[in-house]
Parts: C-alpha cells; sequence; structure tokens
C-alpha cells in the first residue's frame, strides 16, 4: 500500500482466505486485526481506530450491510470500507447502501483491493 501502519480490521469467515488477505496487508506494511465474527469486529472497531475495514458480506452471525452500519456508525474517525462478497445482487446494493466504499465480487484479483488502497484520500493513522 505503500503507506506503513495502515490500520485494517479484516472479517472473513473463512480461515483460509482470512490467513490469506492476513499475510498480504501485512506484506504491503499494515497493521492487521482479523476475525471471523461480526460481533468481535462490532466489538473491535468501537474500541479502537481503523482506517480501512476489509469485510466478507456472508457472515454466519451479522448480515455484511448490518455490520457495515454499525462499523460506520460507531468508528471512531472516517472508516474505509472494502466489502467483498461471494454473491451478486442484491446483496452488491444492498453493501453500497450500507455506506461501503467499494464492493468486489469473489472471486477478486488482490490487485484490484490493492489499487483501491492505494487510491489518495486513505488516512494514514495518527
Amino acid at each position: 500500500m505503500g503507506r506503513e501502519g495502515v490500520s485494517v480490521l479484516v472479517i472473513e469467515d473463512a480461515p483460509d482466505i482470512r490467513e490469506v488477505f492476513t499475510v498480504l496487508l501485512r506484506a504491503e506494511g499494515a497493521d492487521v486485526v482479523a476475525t471471523g465474527s461480526g460481533r468481535e469486529a462490532a466489538e473491535l472497531v468501537s474500541e479502537r481506530r481503523f482506517d480501512v475495514v476489509l469485510s466478507d458480506l456472508g457472515l454466519p452471525d451479522i448480515p455484511g450491510d448490518v455490520l457495515i452500519r454499525q462499523i460506520l456508525a460507531s468508528s471512531k474517525g472516517r472508516t474505509r470500507v472494502v466489502a467483498v462478497t461471494g454473491y451478486g445482487e442484491p446483496f452488491v446494493s444492498r453493501a453500497r447502501q450500507a455506506g461501503a466504499d467499494v464492493v468486489f465480487t469473489k472471486p477478486v484479483e488482490w490487485t484490484r483491493i490493492l489499487d483501491f488502497l492505494k487510491r489518495p484520500g486513505l488516512p494514514a493513522s495518527a
């Protein structure tokens, strides 16, 4: 990402995908916290600031659009939300309406996510 110390919360219930996102983000210099639970993610966001949330929409405990709204309502500062889903419509539209900055459909190429994260406007951690 070219920005050391960018704080990223990864929310993905599939352990292998969660691990891949975590490893790739750390390789880019990000400070990554990862969870497979929407409820845990909501708690983490209320406790600390994240520059970016990278979330799967198909979580077993909280619908993705509901989680996005919770995250944006309780986040400290402006958090950019990247949603990833294995489903098409209406999930993509619901995520955008909830406040996701971008929605990618699986399988998504890592470079597409990285290109989005490299865009100007991503605040550095304070």
